[in-house]
C-alpha cells in the first residue's frame, strides 16, 4: 500500500462493509479514531468537549469501558457515513443489556428520528441475536416516534422515573423500558408490566421531618455534616475501612444485602478516595454515626449524582443486626434526604430495592417514595429470578412534607 492509499484510506466503515446492524437510513458500528471530529453525535454529556478530549475518551476511556462490558456503538448516516449518534450498552449482567441512546442534539427535532431508528435496530439484535434474557432501554423525555420504535421492537414500559430529565427548558420524564425473551417467558411466565405498579404520591404525614438539630448541644460529633436526635452524618474516610470489615466479620444474618460478603480495608480505603477524586463528586458515602459515642454503624450514599438534571440514586446501609429496626437507619436516611434536596438542590432522588427485600421497600415508602416500576429478572435467588422494585421521590413532595410536619 503506497503512502498516498494510507492518506486517504477513510477513518470510518463505509455502508457498503456493514454486513448487520444496519437500518433504513443508518447504521451502527464501533467507535473509531475519526469521531473526535463528531463527538456532539456520542458525547452524552450536556457539556461540549474539544476535538483533543474526544481523542483521549476514545483512545483511552472507552477501550476501558469494553473491558467492563460496557459496549459504545456510533450510529452514521448511510448516505455519507457521517455519525450522528450513539449508543451505549452495559453487559455486566451477561445475560441482560441495559441500552442508553444519544443523537446529535444540533440536528432539533431529527434527533428523535436518530434515537428511533437506533433503538429499532440494536434491541432486536441483543435480544434475537445475542440471546439475552431481558433488555432495558433508558428512554429520556421520549417522543411518539422514539415510544413507537419501542412498540414495534417488542417493548413495554417497566419504570417511569418523574421529572428526572432536563431538556428545553422543562422538566421531563425518563422511561425505561423493557423486553423479555419470549423463551425465558415461556420458562419462567410473565409477571407484567412495571409500570402497572407504580402508585400516587403517598399521603401521609412521616412521623418525623427532617431530623437534623440547627444547632446541637453536645454531643455533636467533628465534622459533621448534620446532627440528628440519635446519628449524624459525616464523610467516610479511607480509615473507616478498617471498621467496616471489622463490622462485617460479625454479620449474623444471612440473607442480608443478598448474603453476607467479605471486603478489605483496602478496598474500601480506595472506594472512598476513588469517589472524592472529582470535584464535583459523582458518588457521595455518609458514614452513619451515634451521636452519643460516635461510633460508624453505616454508611448513606448518593449514587450517580447529576448536577444537571438534579437527580441522584440514594442508598443506604446498616452494619449490625442490632443496629437495625429501631428507626436509625430511617432517622440517617431523613438526614441525607435533607443533604440532597436542601444542601444540594437535587429535584429527584431515585432507589431500588430486589423484590425479595420487603422489609426496605416499606421503608422507602415510609419515608414518601412512590412506586415508580420493576425490573423483571435481574436477580436470581433459591427460589427463582427476583426482580428490582423501583421508586422515586421529588423534592417538592419532601419539602410539602416537611411544611405540614412542622406546622403539626
Amino acid at each position: 500500500m503506497t503512502t498516498t492509499e494510507t492518506a486517504t484510506e477513510p477513518s470510518w466503515i463505509a455502508p457498503g462493509e456493514q454486513g448487520f446492524l444496519v437500518g433504513e437510513k443508518l447504521y451502527l458500528r464501533a467507535p473509531e479514531a475519526g469521531d473526535a471530529n463528531y463527538a456532539l453525535a456520542w458525547h452524552p454529556s450536556p457539556y461540549p468537549i474539544i476535538r483533543q478530549r474526544a481523542e483521549k475518551i476514545l483512545k483511552e476511556e472507552f477501550p476501558k469501558d469494553g473491558d467492563k462490558r460496557l459496549v459504545h456503538l456510533i450510529a452514521c448516516r448511510r448516505s455519507d457515513d457521517i455519525p450522528v449518534g450513539a449508543a451505549a450498552y452495559d453487559t455486566r449482567v451477561r445475560r441482560t443489556a441495559y441500552v442508553k441512546l444519544h443523537a446529535d442534539p444540533t440536528l432539533g427535532d431529527g434527533a428523535a428520528a436518530v434515537k428511533a431508528e437506533i433503538l429499532g435496530i440494536l434491541v432486536p439484535w441483543l435480544s434475537a441475536e445475542t440471546k439475552k434474557m431481558v433488555v432495558w432501554a433508558e428512554l429520556d423525555a421520549p417522543t411518539p416516534e422514539l415510544l413507537a420504535a419501542a412498540d414495534a421492537a417488542g417493548m413495554r414500559p417497566a419504570v417511569r422515573l418523574r421529572e428526572a430529565i432536563w431538556q428545553n427548558g422543562a422538566r421531563h420524564d425518563q422511561w425505561v423500558y423493557e423486553r423479555l425473551h419470549p423463551r425465558w417467558i415461556e420458562r419462567l411466565g410473565d409477571s407484567g408490566r412495571g409500570i402497572e405498579q407504580e402508585a400516587a404520591p403517598r399521603a401521609e404525614v412521616p412521623t418525623s421531618r427532617r431530623v437534623s438539630v440547627p444547632r446541637p448541644a453536645e454531643p455533636a460529633p467533628k465534622q459533621a455534616l448534620l446532627v440528628g436526635e440519635r446519628v449524624a452524618l459525616r464523610m467516610m474516610e479511607p480509615d473507616d475501612g478498617k471498621e467496616i470489615t471489622r463490622l462485617l466479620r460479625h454479620e449474623t444474618d444471612v440473607e442480608w444485602a443478598g448474603g453476607r460478603w467479605i471486603a478489605s480495608s483496602q478496598q474500601f480505603a480506595r472506594w472512598y478516595e476513588e469517589a472524592v477524586e472529582k470535584d464535583p463528586p459523582a458518588e457521595l458515602n455518609l458514614a452513619v454515626i451515634l451521636r452519643q459515642s460516635g461510633a460508624l454503624i453505616g454508611v448513606m450514599e448518593l449514587i450517580d449524582i447529576d448536577l444537571f438534571h438534579r437527580t441522584a440514586e440514594t442508598g443506604s446501609v446498616l452494619y449490625l443486626p442490632e443496629h437495625r429496626g429501631q428507626g436509625l437507619g430511617s432517622e440517617a436516611k431523613l438526614l441525607l434526604l435533607e443533604f440532597a434536596f436542601d444542601h444540594l438542590g437535587l429535584h429527584m432522588v431515585r432507589s431500588f430495592v430486589d423484590s425479595y427485600n420487603p422489609r426496605s421497600q416499606a421503608a422507602l415508602r415510609k419515608q414518601g417514595y412512590r412506586d415508580a416500576g420493576r425490573l423483571q429478572w435481574t436477580d436470581q435467588t433459591d427460589e427463582g429470578f427476583a426482580h428490582a422494585v423501583l421508586f422515586d421521590l421529588l423534592a417538592s413532595e419532601w419539602r410539602a412534607r416537611v411544611n405540614r410536619a412542622d406546622e403539626s
